[in-house]
């Protein structure tokens, strides 16, 4: 095994288990908020039944909240089981705008996560035949990248612009020019270079986008 495969490989389980780690604080998340909520109304319970007044108001927040938790758990846990789907085969075809809605939703779970505004394209989204986990890997980092470079409180606008050239394009802008760095790291380029995707960033470095080919197959490297 050379070495750049090797890189490859180890970067791709690093990925996998970065991710499964975030998911898992958010799951954690969840459950503490639906354990003092529960906690809460076990409370509010042992007072009604000795007699003391309870508030009607209280009663409904806390089942509100603790149904609210369950539809996000339920909502974390479908997105979860997506992600760990994206290693069932090394090479498939993918809607490219449900990777990309994906990948969104997972990294908002980021404590310095920014707004995402995520324009899809109008028409039936492009379909790709990629390496699933190589390319939610890019998404992924180009987020990262995006929120570190934008903060917290700015809103970074990702678009699926119609194809052109037979390849499928994701432009990510918003970052500002402040930060002054390039998103095209070695690292970075080595993961685009095995799926054959093209990284061009602006001058300004305050947007940059991925060429993504809608056959990468003969590119892919295991």
């Amino acid at each position: 095994m050379s070495s750049t495969i090797e890189s490859l490989a180890n970067e791709d389980l690093a990925f996998f288990g970065k991710v499964n780690a975030s998911i898992s604080h958010e799951l954690k998340n969840i459950l503490a908020i639906i354990s003092e909520a529960a906690g809460l109304l076990n409370d509010l319970t042992e007072m009604a039944a000795m007699g003391q007044k309870i508030e009607l108001e209280l009663l409904k927040t806390c089942s509100q909240d603790i149904i609210e938790e369950i539809q996000r758990g339920f909502a974390t846990v479908k997105q979860m089981n997506a992600f760990s789907h994206s290693v069932d085969d090394p090479v498939k075809k993918v809607n490219l705008a449900d990777v990309v809605g994906l990948m969104i939703a997972i990294a908002k779970f980021l404590s310095f996560a920014s707004k995402v505004q995520f324009d899809q394209v109008p028409e039936e989204a492009p379909v790709v035949l990629t390496c699933p986990l190589r390319l939610q890997n890019l998404i992924y980092q180009s987020l990262v990248f995006a929120f570190e470079s934008a903060g917290p409180d700015a809103q970074i606008r990702v678009r699926i612009p119609p194809q052109r050239d037979g390849s499928a394009y994701i432009t990510f802008s918003g970052l500002g020019s402040s930060h002054g760095r390039s998103f095209a790291s070695d690292e970075i380029k080595k993961i685009a270079a095995s799926i054959g995707v093209d990284i061009r960033e602006t001058s300004n470095v305050e947007s940059f986008e991925l060429v993504v080919p809608e056959n990468a197959e003969a590119c892919c490297k295991p």
